[in-house]
């Protein structure tokens, strides 16, 4: 069996999630494990898994949308300034001694395992925008362009790129493979249904949102903002992953930003979606459009009464599409995981 460091990273659930279901099978099969995270991620594994917290870098916003500077900036100078605890990481490192480095868009495991010369594997969904040919509107390719400078920043160098994706892209690199999402068991487990309401998922620039939806005859139940309790047609909830479950079982559609985890979610539950896709991540732009050329949903770039409206007028249509997707499991990209822990243990 194999000794594995797995790098997470800590921003949001989406790369947690994911690395859960994949870290629960390579323990089944045997394998030692050491995850590397920080954030969000430290608290969603360390009861699980032997988890090691390391600093953080991450992607900077300002006001719903991503900072291509900023974010290499603050990453630079976290780096430098967690300096002092290098030795103590790589002693770490070193004392666990991995055949093999898997990393979900963790930079600190991928930096580690060049310089350890450890066979580093890449496995998360960011990577099709670096190593497969994308449909993207021109006025989107310089943002494209910042968002693979940024991602090639963070994790480079790997034997095999492992993507997750709803949608299938052509390949630009022998070394790449592409594979259906990874769904959590809790979503599996859902029985949904569809009640007469809308699940609403949103982060930021909840005030416009709010005012929006104000104005559209439709029951909404929100997560994530800071107010509580009822107002009009508005129901606000905290989030606990038990009531998040709940909802979004029993939801008629969704309304959030593009984000890989929450889509694949919506798509093995059959439930329509309208994104707002954050401003200059290309990657939920990228996601936005495919998800709305398969006609599962509508994108929103600008938050507005009347595409909110056509989205609920539609909803029946997007839900019969819906019946045509294929809810795949994960036993492929298990597959090509043990066949590469083959080769280098």
């Amino acid at each position: 069996m194999a000794k594995i460091i797995y790098g997470v990273s800590g921003q949001g659930f989406g790369h947690s999630t994911r690395s859960r279901e994949v870290l629960q099978y390579l323990v089944s099969k045997g394998h030692q494990v050491l995850v590397f995270t920080y954030g969000q991620a430290l608290f969603f594994l360390d009861e699980d898994f032997d988890v090691y917290e390391v600093p953080g870098l991450g992607l900077e916003y300002k006001n719903n949308k991503l900072v291509y500077w900023r974010t290499i900036y603050k990453n630079a100078y976290q780096v430098a300034k967690q300096s002092k605890y290098w030795n103590k990481i790589l002693d770490k490192f070193r004392s666990f001694d991995p055949d093999i480095v898997i990393t979900d868009f963790e930079p600190l495991t991928a930096i580690l395992a060049k310089l350890q010369r450890v066979p580093l594997i890449s496995l998360d969904n960011q990577h099709q925008l670096t190593n497969t040919k994308l449909k993207i509107n021109a006025k989107y390719r310089k943002d494209l362009l910042a968002d693979k400078l940024v991602i090639k920043s963070m994790v480079w160098g790997a034997k095999y790129y492992l993507v997750t994706t709803f949608f299938e892209t052509p390949l630009r690199r022998k070394d790449t493979f592409l594979f259906p999402p990874i769904v959590r068991q809790e979503i599996k487990k859902l029985i949904p249904q569809a009640e007469n309401y809308i699940l609403v998922y949103q982060n930021s620039n909840f005030t416009e949102l709010i005012k929006t939806l104000h104005l559209v005859d439709y029951k909404f139940v929100v997560f994530g903002s800071n107010q509580k309790g009822v107002d009009g047609n508005i129901i606000f909830k905290d989030y606990s992953s038990h009531e998040w479950l709940k909802y979004l079982a029993n939801c008629q559609a969704i309304i959030g930003t593009a984000g890989l985890s929450l889509i694949s979610e919506a798509l093995y539950l059959k439930k329509p979606y309208l994104t707002m896709p954050i401003k200059k991540q290309t990657e939920q732009i990228i996601n936005a459009r495919y998800l709305e050329d398969m006609g599962y949903g509508l994108e929103m770039n600008k938050i507005n009464k009347k595409d909110i409206e056509l989205f609920i007028d539609r909803i029946p249509e997007f839900r019969k599409n819906l019946l045509k997707y294929k809810n795949k499991n994960e036993m492929a990209i298990f597959r090509k995981i043990d066949q590469i822990i083959g080769y280098f243990s």
